[in-house]
Parts: structure tokens; C-alpha cells; sequence
């Protein structure tokens, strides 16, 4: 293995593991990432914990629960002060750069804050020449929020509005060629050229970094598809016959047996960013959308995906053009995942069900065995602490809530494990929860609460976790000593994280 290897992270916006082809999906059309699969690890059974974006995305640079580094919710900031992977890299000689959404910081910030990855701060006119440095990124090319969002602030907006200034308003559903129903609005094809497309540009600016980058470097990727809406460019959004796609695993009456908010209609947040109202996560129900409509957003998703495995394949071809594939380690994975029907939801929400809280998590290069899968369990708090060993730096300098996958890379196996995961709500705090996975099981408790609220599933026997068992005489021996072990290692913290600054 190289003593310094270089790292490139790919990272996705709201992407299941099993939308990949190396993960099982006959349907994917994921090359590059299925032969990154090939020639590396991949970890089946890899878990965020929290399926939220800011909060996940924190927890994967300093490999801290969203309880101790503070964004516990969309539209928080971290704790200042606080070591960070790639700051930790920068001090020991590394180039540090990320290209793409990063969602560290809450992108409607006001202005008077004076956070970078806000879009009023670009709005301001404070955005002209900056580039880092920013939570130990030395440099960074950023896009800001998703789809619509993509055209108001951050430095591919700027290119856009000085290059290609027509290209903003095709973003927009009004342009689009095809779509969106009347049943789903947030599926539709969008008219925006796909080299003009803000996938093509992250792609755009990761090849130029590496064209001038320092030895070692670690290179952040960073896309925000392919999180709804689901409006991928041509030829993408052709790509797939929604015809063709499987219905979503949903069995008739199983939200009866979840907490009752999961059929309701969540209470109105009062945060207003000029956007509408809607709880962390924005979960959906299905039941008025047609079959058809569903199958088209799944069918737009998996163009989503396939674009974005082109992009990322460009950079990987690159490392091959440089010379340097053999000495740099690429890992793909995704912040959380999306229900994309399954359970009749669309979206993310608090229950952490599998859906949303199990992603990729694929590794290759020096030092990662070739070839193979391991059901080692792992988490997003193990990203910093596994490069860091592999740097030759102190794997517990980001943070000890995490441990390292080296002894995994090594094929020492690792021992078995409890893994935590939590959501905090921004509007009702009866929805806020606390789980533990551990084995077979995930548990999950609503202390907040209405009276018989909470989550038992049996994973192996039901892995798509449809049979919510909680109530059940049978496994209340499960329930309690699962119950009294995460209330003893992971308390309920509902009122943990840093200020709510803006509701994203």
C-alpha cells in the first residue's frame, strides 16, 4: 500500500443501496461504480445514523454522532472548533478539496450569518472570489441545494449566470420536455443540456483539480441527485421504460401497524424560507398518486443514477489517464436513502427504516482487497477514522464515535457491533426517535411520544422491514432487552444539537 494514498469520495444525495447494479439491481445502469465494486469491498450492510442530509453529512467528515457535532436537523451548523477529516488531512501535508453540495452549513441562511454556503449569501454579492478554505477543505467549487435551487447561489451558479445564462430557466418544471403529472409534480424531464447540467460541471471541476492537484490530496465529489425531484436531463430521463420497473415493495395495511403519524399528515413548520411547509425529510404517503406516476419518478431516478455514474466515471477515468489509480483510494456511497414507494412512501422521513438509513458504502485501491463483499457492520461514523489509519494518521483525531474498517481491509474480520441511530424533528417533538440495530433486530423508541409508539423488526427474516413486530406478545422478551440497552449506551437527547437556523 502507499504510505500517503490519495483519496477520492464520491458521494450521492438520497440514493438506496439497492439501486446500484453491484448491489443487486438488475435494472441499474451503474457501470463504473459496479466495476469500482469489482476491484474493491463492498460493505452490505452500511448504515447512516441519521437519514438527513446535514446531519449524515457531518457525522461522514468527523465521524461524530449529529448529537455531539450539533447538526442534528437540516438548517443547523456544526459546533465550532471541532476536527474534521479533511482538516486533519490538510495538516499533515494533504491537498483538500470538494466539489459539488456539501450541505455543512444551512443553504437559506440569512445573509448577517455569513455563511458560504448559503444562498443569500451569494444573493449578496460575497461570493465573488471566494473558494475556501471551509471545514478544512482548502478549496472548493460549490453548488448549492438541488434542482432549483442550483441556479441561485454557489460557484456553478455563477458559472451558469456568466456562461450560459438561458440555461437557468430550464431548470424549471414550466420548461420542462415532458411532465411533470398532475398526481406528482416533482417528476418531470428537464430541458437543461446535459453538459450544461450541474453533473456535468461537478464532473467538470473534479477533472480540472486533478489536472493540477498536489500529491497526496483527498478530492470530495459530491452530487445532489439523485434526490427528488426527480427531473433528470435528456438522454437520461429517456433511458429507462417506466414500464419496466418493478412495483415498489409496499404490503396492503403495514402503516397500520407503524406509529400513527406515518399516515398523517405532519403539523406545518414554521420556519418560513419562502418554501413550502414540511417536516425533516418531507415523507409523503402515496396514496394519491397513480401507479403510473410512480413508475415514471422510479423510472426518472434510475436515469438520475446512470448519469450520475457517467460523471463519476469520468473522474475515475482520469485517475487511470494520471497514472495514479494504483496509489488512490476511491470510495462511493450516498449521505441516506429515499423510499421511493416502498411502504407506500415517497421521500425520507423519522421512521428510520432500512430504506433510508442503509446505503453503499464501496471502497477500492491500495490497501482494500479486491473482489469482494463483506457483512461487516459499518457506518457512516467510520469514514474518517478508516482514511485517517489508512494516511498513517491518528485514527481517533475526528472523533470517537466511529472505529476504524481497517481490520475489514485486512480480512481480520470485525467484531460484532450496536449500532445508534436518532431523528430530530424541527416541528413535532413526538416524532423524535432513537434506534438500535443490532443483529438481527432494529429497535426503535418515540420517548416523546404518543402512548404505543415504537418499531421491532427482524431484519433477516424481513429485511425490507414490513411487519412492524413492536406489539407483539411473542417478542416482547426481544423488545425489552433491546429496549434497556439502548436507553442505557444511547440515551433520548431530544433537545441536543446547535441553534435551528433556517428550515434548510
Amino acid at each position: 500500500m502507499a504510505d500517503r494514498p490519495n483519496f477520492v469520495v464520491f458521494c450521492t444525495d438520497q440514493q438506496r443501496a439497492d439501486s446500484l447494479g453491484c448491489y443487486g439491481n438488475a435494472h441499474a445502469r451503474t457501470l463504473n461504480i459496479d466495476a469500482l465494486a469489482a476491484r474493491g469491498l463492498s460493505f452490505d450492510d452500511h448504515l447512516t445514523p441519521n437519514q438527513i442530509c446535514s446531519p449524515s453529512r457531518g457525522t461522514m467528515i468527523t465521524g461524530l454522532y449529529p448529537r455531539h457535532h450539533g447538526m442534528t436537523t437540516n438548517g443547523r451548523t456544526m459546533h465550532e472548533g471541532l476536527a474534521t477529516l479533511p482538516g486533519l488531512l490538510s495538516r499533515e501535508g494533504y491537498r483538500t478539496h470538494a466539489v459539488g453540495k456539501l450541505h455543512l452549513q444551512p443553504i437559506m441562511a440569512d445573509v448577517s450569518f455569513g455563511y458560504p454556503e448559503s444562498v443569500p449569501f451569494w444573493q449578496a454579492g460575497l461570493g465573488a472570489g471566494w473558494n475556501g478554505p471551509y471545514f478544512g477543505y482548502e478549496t472548493v467549487d460549490f453548488m448549492i441545494g438541488e434542482s432549483l435551487l442550483a441556479t441561485e447561489g454557489g460557484h456553478y451558479a455563477e458559472w451558469l449566470r456568466a456562461r450560459h445564462p438561458e440555461a437557468a430557466a430550464l431548470y424549471r418544471p414550466e420548461a420542462a420536455f415532458d411532465g411533470p403529472p398532475a398526481d406528482l409534480e416533482e417528476a418531470w424531464t428537464s430541458a437543461v443540456p446535459d453538459a450544461l447540467h450541474y453533473n456535468s460541471w461537478i464532473a467538470d471541476r473534479a477533472l480540472a483539480f486533478l489536472d493540477r492537484a498536489e500529491r497526496p490530496f483527498m478530492l470530495f465529489v459530491s452530487t445532489p441527485d439523485p434526490h427528488h425531484p426527480f427531473s433528470p436531463p435528456r438522454p437520461w430521463a429517456d433511458l429507462f421504460d417506466p414500464a419496466d420497473m418493478p412495483e415498489p415493495a409496499a404490503l396492503p395495511g403495514e402503516l397500520r401497524r407503524m406509529p400513527g403519524y406515518v399516515r398523517a399528515q405532519l403539523p406545518a413548520d414554521w420556519i418560513d424560507n419562502e418554501a413550502p411547509p414540511v417536516e425533516q425529510g418531507g415523507m409523503t404517503v402515496t396514496d394519491a398518486v397513480s401507479p403510473a406516476s410512480l413508475a415514471r419518478a422510479v423510472a426518472l431516478t434510475r436515469g438520475m443514477e446512470a448519469q450520475i455514474d457517467r460523471q463519476f466515471g469520468r473522474v475515475l477515468a482520469k485517475l487511470d489517464e494520471l497514472d495514479i489509480a494504483d496509489e488512490t483510494v476511491v470510495l462511493f456511497t450516498s449521505d441516506h436513502g429515499e423510499f421511493l414507494g416502498n411502504h407506500g412512501l415517497l421521500h425520507k422521513g423519522p421512521p428510520p427504516y432500512r430504506d433510508l438509513c442503509r446505503v453503499s458504502f464501496v471502497m477500492a485501491g491500495p490497501g482494500v482487497p479486491g473482489g469482494r463483499r463483506t457483512s461487516a457492520p459499518s457506518s457512516h461514523l467510520d469514514l474518517a477514522p478508516t482514511l485517517l489509519e489508512l494516511a498513517g494518521i491518528d485514527r481517533d483525531a475526528a472523533g470517537s464515535d466511529g472505529r476504524s474498517l481497517a481490520p475489514v481491509l485486512r480480512s481480520d474480520g470485525m467484531e460484532a457491533r450496536e449500532r445508534f441511530l436518532e431523528f430530530h424533528p424541527r416541528i413535532d417533538r413526538r416524532v423524535y426517535n432513537h434506534s438500535i440495530a443490532a443483529g438481527r433486530w432494529r429497535l426503535t423508541l418515540y420517548p416523546e411520544g404518543e402512548p404505543g409508539w415504537g418499531e421491532l423488526f427482524d431484519v433477516a427474516a424481513d429485511p425490507g422491514e414490513h411487519e412492524n413486530l413492536f406489539h407483539r406478545a411473542d417478542c416482547r422478551a426481544v423488545r425489552d432487552r433491546l429496549s434497556d440497552r439502548l436507553q442505557s449506551c444511547f440515551p433520548a437527547d431530544p433537545d441536543a444539537g446547535t441553534a435551528l437556523i433556517a428550515k434548510w
